[in-house]
């Protein structure tokens, strides 16, 4: 542990962090059964303890043991690979009551191995230099692909384009990398997805047409949604979320409580926060004191301002239903303690800033 400097941590990122938990948690009680609801609060205090133990523990400690924790978590996602199907996906592990999620586990995994890669190199601007960023983010991707996990799967490739980018690789190859994988659209949707994945976005195409099957959870969010109105309906009093119409209306999909109880005026006050806190994390990885703390920082940012945007495009119909969280509000254990401990990293990079000795040699770690 090292001592923290409290007047040079980034407070209004904390504060922003802090307020979205707590706008959420209404419309979780209200989402959620009293069993789920009592755990999801166990979990935050253990994510905001783990907040704090990143908070205090200086960032420059896990350039060292970044591959460790990198491996640790490629080892976990082939395990999972081999455990009971639960809702026909191999996504979880039980550890006797606790289950976790390996993938969230990878995103924080990958974020510092990129960056202990990247903080050490000064070739990111040819197209070898590329080479094994790729590799360390492709291998995992196609194990989670493999359990099917789609949802995470789509919060991955943010990382690894927001770390190159700041690392100083170039648009026009970032931009072929992505042409490439668009090329491999066909062959992944032939080869790669399962049937039930290919509905979903033929229902986003014609949800008339899939309305009693994998076009309801779509319609019943927009339905609550459109009855929502400027305040919304008052908690507890949501028709689609009260009687249990909405699935997963305490995890994937609880923007639509959030917009049916809250309103338009919770809905884009939980949406102007995720935008606050993405830009200060942007903010805080441009004013970083070296190559390592810059790279963590726009990786962490990148990813939960995607996942926002991912997962609130699938509640509002703008993209096909896919498995993803809304960060630090939707259900769930692991998602809640690695994002937590996501926040706790950027804060200590925040606090850490620039130093005469460090500016000196911004890019030595």
């Amino acid at each position: 542990m090292k001592r923290i400097d409290f007047w040079r941590l980034d407070w209004i990122f904390l504060a922003t962090a802090l307020t979205i938990i707590g706008l959420g948690l209404p419309f979780l009680r209200s989402s959620a059964s009293s069993g789920d609801f009592t755990r999801q609060i166990v979990w935050l205090a253990i994510g905001l303890t783990t907040m704090a133990f990143f908070v205090l523990a200086d960032y420059h400690y896990w350039i060292r043991f970044a591959y460790w924790i990198f491996g640790a978590a490629l080892l976990l996602l082939l395990v999972v690979l081999r455990a009971p199907a639960i809702n026909n996906a191999h996504s979880y592990l039980r550890l006797g009551p606790i289950g976790m999620q390996p993938a969230e586990f990878f995103k924080l995994a990958l974020i510092m191995a990129l960056a202990r890669h990247l903080g050490k190199r000064e070739n990111q601007h040819m197209l070898q230099g590329l080479i094994i960023p790729f590799l360390l983010t492709l291998f995992p991707l196609y194990l989670i692909m493999r359990q099917p996990d789609l949802g995470t799967a789509l919060t991955i490739p943010p990382i690894l384009f927001a770390t190159l980018w700041m690392s100083g690789a170039r648009f026009s190859h970032l931009g072929s990398a992505i042409l490439l994988g668009s090329a491999l659209a066909w062959p992944m949707w032939e080869y790669g997805m399962q049937p039930y994945q290919k509905n979903r976005i033929y229902a986003f195409l014609n949800p008339e047409r899939f309305e009693s099957a994998e076009a309801y959870q779509l319609l019943m969010s927009l339905s609550a949604i459109g009855a929502s109105g400027v305040f919304g309906q008052g908690l507890g009093n949501g028709v689609i979320t009260e009687l249990d119409l909405l699935p997963e209306k305490h995890n994937d999909f609880i923007f639509g409580v959030v917009a049916e109880e809250g309103g338009f005026a919770a809905a884009g006050a939980m949406l102007l926060l995720f935008l606050v806190l993405t830009l200060i994390g942007f903010h805080i990885s441009a004013n970083a004191p070296d190559r390592f703390g810059r790279l963590l920082a726009a990786g962490i940012s990148a990813i939960i301002g995607w996942q926002a945007i991912l997962n609130i495009y699938v509640v509002t119909g703008l993209f096909p239903t896919t498995g993803v969280t809304l960060p630090l509000v939707s259900y769930g254990g692991s998602s809640l303690v690695v994002t937590c401990a996501m926040i706790g990293i950027v804060l200590n990079v925040s606090q850490s800033g620039p130093t005469l000795d460090k500016m000196e040699n911004p890019d030595k770690i």
